[in-house]
């Protein structure tokens, strides 16, 4: 079977979300409305796979000084495979992928994975083809999880702040305000890390707007008082926190512990991971044990995130 490799732009919008809505591994952050609300930022250089005519394949990508990177501005990435593939035919996509950089003078791919625990069902072949073709895994962040339906619970400690939260009279809306959120974000990481958010208020209340299905912001409140929230994203079989932030007086009246027992309650039946995200950094290298250790109070565990990259071997 012969593959088509092709370059993706604006005139094939409907065909990748078709193809998208056909996907057997597909998540809306590969969306073109998700995807290029930041097209200012990225040089986009997604690619469609054609098998005669029809899309098979898609691979979300920007590029940057010669390099095809998994897309730089989703946090996961790798092939979408819009059909039933068998692993011989995965592995002629990735051929081909080699033959296409060779002849658009790209000089290395960087390929990102997307965890298992965020697919509507198992699909890990892409991951033997990286190290089949001799990618170099050269980063892995640890990325923290909550199996809703086999789940150690609480720590002792979390049992005893969520206790100490049931006393306090907090509340949860769960019609969040996202500006109220972002400005706490964004507090948070200026006084602590010196930090901007990835996002800003203007573009989180863009991406909930248009995926109201998918993106929504909640909250926790003592009376009129706001203590904490989280920017929630929900597909397929998880539901994951982008943004999980406190005030000094959440923190003391152990709002985050009221709302992680009710997201658990809330979603345990429609929902089997609760994502967290990252706790490592310098490239997957250090361990944040302190963050680490907060998520794992809620009964989280570690899920591997990788990520790959092979220099294009030119010819002549």
């Amino acid at each position: 079977m012969k593959y088509q490799i092709e370059r993706y732009f604006a005139g094939m919008r409907q065909e990748w979300e078709e193809a998208l809505n056909n996907a057997v591994n597909g998540i809306f952050l590969f969306r073109r409305d998700f995807m290029d609300y930041h097209s200012h930022r990225f040089e986009d250089h997604s690619l469609l796979v054609r098998e005669e005519q029809r899309v098979v394949a898609l691979l979300p990508a920007n590029v940057f000084n010669g390099v095809l990177y998994s897309h730089q501005g989703l946090t996961y990435g790798g092939w979408i495979f819009c059909k039933r593939l068998s692993a011989a035919h995965v592995e002629q996509i990735f051929v081909e992928l080699d033959a296409y950089c060779r002849n658009h003078a790209i000089i290395e791919i960087v390929y990102k994975q997307k965890p298992s625990v965020f697919l509507p069902r198992l699909c890990e072949t892409d991951a033997w083809m990286l190290w089949h073709l001799g990618y170099e895994l050269w980063r892995r962040d640890l990325n923290f999880v909550i199996d809703l339906h086999n789940s150690p619970g609480f720590s002792h400690d979390k049992h005893y702040r969520l206790n100490k939260a049931k006393r306090n009279h907090l509340r949860v809306d769960p019609h969040g305000d996202i500006r109220q959120l972002m400005e706490l974000v964004a507090h948070n990481l200026q006084e602590r890390f010196q930090l901007l958010p990835t996002h800003t208020a203007e573009e989180a209340l863009l991406l909930q707007t248009r995926f109201p299905n998918h993106i929504h912001t909640i909250a926790v409140f003592q009376g009129d008082m706001f203590l904490c929230g989280a920017w929630l994203f929900e597909d397929n079989q998880f539901v994951h926190t982008q943004y999980l932030h406190s005030n000094e007086e959440g923190k003391a009246l152990c709002a985050v512990e009221f709302l992680m027992d009710y997201l658990i309650a809330k979603f345990s039946a429609s929902k089997r991971y609760l994502s967290f995200g990252v706790s490592t950094e310098m490239d997957g290298k250090v361990l944040n044990e302190g963050l680490a250790s907060f998520k794992e109070g809620f009964g989280a565990s570690g899920v591997c995130h990788d990520f790959y990259r092979k220099k294009i071997i030119q010819i002549g």
